[in-house]
């Protein structure tokens, strides 16, 4: 099973000089109308499947995951890979396509006034171009996180954060992502959920941003090589013309990250006092 590694690191502006810091950080799932998160979370982890189809005349691809592969089938060859999202976040008994966290106690994601059942799941799709022996470009795609009540689930998934591919590519030894967190990518729904803080003062993802003028990248990178890739391709059995369908299983972990400490300290935690007593948007 190949290891797919979700991290965030944030820019200044356009480029950020430096090094980013992973940084723990907090979620508040409840409708409780407070800022009041316990569990200070070192990253989301995630078992998922990922669909890719590749033209192997023209080395274009397509990578499908998560909520994304709800009614999708592959040419009209093979059957839905997930019915709905029922079907999506429970296969495995649950473990797959819903996010945990590190540690994975259980109050993370929670609050002081008890547990929630929101959950998060999400949305993977990239495009992109495989050239032989050498690596994979990616030239476009986003990953977006979606929360859902795991005891209504005919309610479906609302999206909370999306982002923007802007780099991204598979080289010799490992996969490389980045998508863009923006001023405009959390949603109204998910409006005070993810939070930096200390435990006892929080601000949100959305207020770091909008304070520090600082965007965070979605950074994901895989331990798969370009070999190994060509040679699922080649394994395949599952075909439509020159475009062959590859699937295959990953484990994920995201990591939200910041500047360096005293970058922190200065444009992002200092901050906070202002945050500590905001109220939650989300209904």
């Amino acid at each position: 099973m190949k290891k797919l590694l979700l991290t965030t690191i944030t820019a200044a502006g356009l480029v950020l000089s430096g090094q980013a810091a992973a940084t723990p950080f907090y979620l508040d799932l409840s409708d409780d109308g407070m800022v009041n998160p316990v569990g200070e979370i070192d990253q989301l982890d995630l078992s998922y499947v990922s669909n890719t189809e590749v033209d192997t005349a023209t080395g274009s691809l397509v990578t499908r995951a998560g909520i994304s592969l709800i009614g999708y089938t592959f040419g009209g060859v093979t059957a839905p890979a997930y019915t709905d999202l029922e079907d999506l976040v429970t296969e495995s008994g649950g473990e797959t396509n819903t996010f945990t966290s590190t540690p994975n106690f259980p109050g993370a994601g929670l609050d002081v006034t008890g547990p929630s059942w929101t959950k998060l799941t999400f949305d993977l799709y990239l495009e992109g171009t495989l050239t032989p022996t050498v690596g994979v470009d990616y030239t476009s795609g986003y990953l977006d996180i979606y929360s859902f009540d795991a005891f209504d689930y005919g309610a479906g998934a609302t999206q909370v954060m999306t982002t923007e591919l802007f780099a991204g590519g598979i080289n010799p030894g490992e996969q490389v992502v980045q998508s863009l967190v923006t001023s405009t990518s959390i949603t109204a729904a998910g409006q005070d959920m993810f939070f930096f803080g200390d435990g006892v003062t929080f601000q949100s993802f959305e207020d770091y941003i909008s304070a520090t003028l600082v965007d965070i990248i979605l950074e994901a990178s895989q331990t798969v090589s370009v070999l190994e890739l060509e040679q699922n391709i080649a394994n395949s059995t599952i075909t439509n013309g020159t475009t062959v369908l590859v699937s295959d299983d990953h484990n994920a972990g995201v990591e939200f990250r910041v500047p360096a400490p005293a970058t922190i300290a200065l444009f992002g935690l200092g901050l906070l006092g202002l945050a500590g007593s905001t109220r939650k948007r989300r209904s």
